[in-house]
């Protein structure tokens, strides 16, 4: 009879654990990821196979608009500049949480960018972890405006290692961004209100992300 309590117990903790936790794997598009082929010459993103691959083209005009995006002065979402999907996680990004996903970059470059975009409102409202082969920033869009930013170097180990594990970790007040076991950025004290997260390109980039893992901490 113990033996039977003992192992009810412990089958209700696992089914505790696992509701707890939610792997995206690209099966089949569960969470309602925004897909579309290329629009307006920026790029595409496309489940296949069991990834996700979102590429966007760049273009000429795309070096300007990357430097002024990096420097400090405050920038405008516009046509060309970047190339985003998202889904609505299944988290109460109000309480700890910890993103984790395996990506594939094409190449990592000075006039190329990748990263994550949560806090996802809408397509002019959002927070963004990008990165190059030089520095990482922090973008904080408000109407299409960048209200803040937050940018530092980087150095990489190998910049030609281009398949990744990526995690995004927030513990009720810090957001931690780690690539390969490795912290690029913390920032703090920025509330998080909305559910939306997803993958980001700049420049002639392409991004392959293989699953995503989605834990309420």
């Amino acid at each position: 009879m113990l033996k039977s309590v003992i192992t009810m117990v412990a089958l209700l903790g696992v089914t505790s654990i696992n509701a707890q936790t939610f792997k995206e794997t690209f099966d089949a598009n569960s969470l309602e990821w925004t897909e579309c082929a290329y629009e307006s010459n920026s790029g595409s993103a496309v489940i296949d196979g069991g990834y996700m691959k979102i590429t966007s083209k760049g273009e000429n005009k795309g070096m300007s608009i990357f430097l002024t995006a990096m420097s400090g002065v405050s920038t405008k979402v516009g046509e060309n500049t970047f190339f985003e999907t998202h889904c609505y996680a299944p988290l109460d990004v109000q309480k700890p949480f910890k993103i984790r996903t395996h990506v594939n970059i094409e190449k990592l470059a000075n006039d190329r960018m990748t990263g994550l975009v949560f806090n996802y409102k809408d397509g002019g409202n959002f927070y963004c972890f990008a990165f190059n082969d030089e520095m990482i920033t922090f973008n904080r869009y408000v109407d299409n405006v960048v209200v803040g930013r937050i940018q530092q170097g980087v150095k990489w180990a190998d910049k030609k290692k281009v398949d990744q594990e990526w995690e995004l970790i927030y513990d009720g007040q810090v957001l931690t961004f780690i690539v390969d076991g490795m912290q690029i950025m913390k920032v703090r004290y920025m509330p998080l209100e909305y559910s939306g997260f997803g993958f980001y390109t700049f420049g002639k980039q392409e991004l392959l992300v293989d699953d995503v893992e989605f834990v309420q901490l």
